[in-house]
């Protein structure tokens, strides 16, 4: 079968291109937890459930179309629509191209669904075409909210708040360094205030001798309260304490059950989240000293560093 074999008989079925973007967001989404994908909104709307109504309006239109109004004005009225989504799908690619984070069920949907604007805008004027996707661009640029939600492999990793919210911290402290221990209450503190309205994860730097294997302990008490973020808390202030102690890891262990905060020694699990989450954080906000923290907010991913700055940044986020 050769191209314009291909592209005719696309021609004639182009409601199969709109259906095929729709299944690969669903299937995406079945696969969130395994893939890198954006999170977002445009006009308030979830991002996924706005390109299920976006590419539902065309597959009918399109059925419609063929089998019920084949007139000229309504191919271009589809067309038009195209041209706006148009300028839409390229501000999510500047998105993720600014972010290094590519989402697999954007693109692929996104590959569909330029394969049909092409076959559809041959029944416009090229100025209108351009016109229609600069005012996609504009509209999208005002509306999308949106921020990337990484993938780290299969291996699990501490969160806690807000599994929905659009606002993320990542906490960056070493349970050796005084600075970190000084503030911890304080950023504790705010953060209960904020946990129904943002995501929080800890992020242990090593940068001490001990700090490894006290960041294990800490994941060892994750591995069996969870994602709960009271328990976590006094984890790390009592893995703070013992710090200035210096105390083994065997003794920090020993101290937790006393406490009654059960553990579970895993370390080939703790390693492999270091080298999945904990790294790859890391790496990304490019942190080299501590405490330090990330706030991610739409597009925007700011660093703190210092107990001013941080503390400043968070009251600014607990603020109504």
């Amino acid at each position: 079968m050769n191209a314009t074999k291909v592209v005719s008989g696309l021609e004639n079925r182009l409601w199969i291109l709109p259906a095929l973007c729709i299944l690969t967001i669903v299937i995406g989404q079945l696969c969130a937890a395994k893939c890198a994908f954006i999170q977002g909104d445009i006009l308030g709307i979830d991002l996924n459930i706005f390109g299920i109504l976006f590419y539902s309006l065309l597959l009918v239109s399109l059925l419609v179309y063929r089998k019920f109004y084949p007139e000229d004005w309504f191919m271009k009225a589809i067309a038009a629509v195209a041209s706006v989504g148009v300028g839409a799908e390229l501000i999510l690619v500047k998105f993720q191209v600014e972010n290094n984070v590519y989402c697999p069920k954007c693109l692929i949907s996104g590959f569909f669904f330029i394969v049909m604007f092409f076959l559809v805008a041959r029944h416009l004027k090229k100025w209108v075409i351009i016109l229609l996707i600069a005012a996609g661009l504009l509209f999208t640029s005002f509306t999308f909210n949106g921020s990337i939600i990484p993938s780290y492999g299969e291996e699990a990793y501490p969160q806690f708040g807000s599994d929905k919210a659009r606002v993320e911290i990542i906490v960056y402290s070493d349970y050796f360094c005084p600075h970190c221990k000084k503030i911890d209450e304080q950023v504790n503190t705010i953060l209960g205030k904020l946990k129904d309205r943002v995501r929080i994860r800890f992020v242990d730097v090593p940068l001490h001798p001990g700090s490894l294997e006290y960041a294990e302990v800490f994941l060892y008490a994750w591995f069996v309260s969870g994602n709960n973020l009271e328990t976590a808390v006094t984890v790390r202030e009592l893995l703070f304490d013992t710090a200035v102690k210096k105390t083994d890891q065997d003794g920090v262990i020993a101290l937790l059950k006393s406490k009654g905060v059960p553990v579970k020694s895993d370390r080939e699990r703790a390693r492999s989240i270091f080298r999945g989450f904990y790294n790859e954080s890391m790496k990304t906000d490019k942190v080299n000293a501590t405490p330090a923290i990330v706030i991610v907010q739409g597009g925007e991913r700011k660093k703190y560093v210092g107990g001013k700055e941080i503390l400043k940044a968070l009251e600014a986020l607990s603020s109504p």
